[in-house]
């Protein structure tokens, strides 16, 4: 039985060891500006932030809150400053869908957001109005938390939109598709974006046969560079499904990655998945193993296991529960965390795509940095933000050469 009230992470059940590793200085190259914690000077919706999303202008900052059941919208100032501006949260009036907000993208071409809510099953729309956003739309089936979660009752004829522990959301690069990652429906749900900017459902995606028969309860997404393939991470079955894409946003399965099979390893309970810049190596942070996997595309346009990064290569403890990774846009540096560890650990990567240790930071201003439950960098490579889950807090950093 899932409990409402432990969304440190929905998928792992981790023994927290008690870590005495030293406390870091501050590295040269993250410089701390800021560190926004829940219900303390007045910051809000910051109570498990499970996804940050940085606007490409940097002119805001949106948190979705898996305690706090909210979406909070951040103002920054030129001097990437965060302030408060709005707040939803499901204890609100007029404002459901986000028992348990999980995801969060950003439709630039209609300025709307669209947040997941893992328990309530649903996609929330928000709309700029004179430069405020109000709450315009919630999409769900409207099936309780008691018949999802703990009921041996059949639901599947009642889960029409395949949203049922919706968790991820990506948008395609031209605006006109969003892609939700679906743990309890065990499906991709696929939604149109109209001119109005309405969401409407499309399909669900449900199996990826004949290669294998379903999706291992799908909760990360990924494209390609150029949106012409799809990386669906199945939690529960340690698998990547990987879907062509072509112009048409017509899928066709062409490759099922599984742990154990040819020579895949440590990829355990895989949670969250970050694509080079040319599409040609996959970073996956796994949180059964502890550990972050690279893949390597070949010639043939298949992708092969090639490396793989675990506590032994970080110094002997921190990426335990490893759930969060993020990349630099120009592909030269990875971030990677463990939501039962603690510090955030970065990685130089080489020509080659292979990850090399550089640093692991513990601690900002004397507080410790853990539980980290998502890594954000701004796509200047400016500005880097960690969230940490149970912590209920955001630690904002400026990025500098060292």
């Amino acid at each position: 039985m899932l409990n409402k009230n432990k969304l440190i992470s929905f998928f792992i059940v981790l023994t927290l060891m008690s870590l005495n590793a030293a406390i870091a200085n501050t590295t040269d190259s993250l410089q701390l500006i800021q560190i926004l914690k829940d219900d303390i000077d007045g910051v809000d919706g910051l109570g498990n932030p499970r996804n940050v999303k940085v606007l490409t202008d940097n002119s805001r900052v949106f948190v979705s809150s898996g305690d706090d059941n909210a979406f909070a919208i951040f103002n920054l100032d030129n001097d990437f400053y965060l302030t408060l501006s709005e707040v939803f949260k499901n204890s609100s009036m007029n404002v459901s869908g986000l028992e348990g907000a999980s995801g969060v993208a950003y439709l630039e071409e209609s300025k709307q957001a669209v947040v997941t809510a893992f328990y309530d099953g649903a996609l929330t729309r928000f709309s700029l109005n004179n430069n405020v956003y109000q709450l315009s739309e919630t999409i769900s089936d409207g099936i309780s938390y008691e018949q999802v979660f703990n009921s041996n009752e059949p639901i599947n004829e009642l889960d029409h939109f395949a949203l049922l522990g919706a968790w991820d959301v990506i948008k395609t690069l031209d605006d006109k598709q969003l892609f939700v990652a679906s743990y309890m429906s065990n499906a991709v749900a696929i939604f149109d974006i109209g001119a109005d900017g309405k969401i409407l459902f499309n399909r669900a995606v449900k199996d990826a046969k004949p290669l294998e028969i379903d999706l291992g309860k799908p909760i990360s997404l990924a494209f390609s560079p150029r949106n012409d393939e799809l990386y669906i991470l199945g939690f529960d079955s340690n698998q990547l499904t990987i879907f062509e894409r072509n112009n048409k946003g017509e899928l066709l399965v062409k490759q099922v990655v599984k742990n154990g099979v040819s020579g895949v390893e440590q990829f355990v309970n895989p949670q969250k998945i970050v694509v080079s810049p040319k599409g040609k190596f996959l970073y996956v942070a796994c949180s059964g193993s502890s550990s972050v996997v690279v893949f390597r595309k070949l010639n043939t346009g298949k992708y092969e296991f090639w490396q793989v990064i675990d506590n032994s290569n970080v110094g002997g403890s921190g990426l335990d529960g490893a759930s969060s990774i993020a990349i630099s846009s120009d592909g030269s540096k990875v971030y990677a965390a463990g939501e039962a560890g603690i510090g955030l650990h970065m990685f130089s990567v080489g020509v080659d795509g292979k990850l090399n240790y550089t640093d692991k930071l513990l601690s900002a201003r004397g507080n410790q940095i853990k539980s980290i439950s998502s890594i954000t960098l701004t796509k200047d490579n400016q500005h880097l933000l960690v969230a940490t889950g149970k912590a209920n807090s955001l630690f904002v950093f400026k990025i500098s050469s060292k």
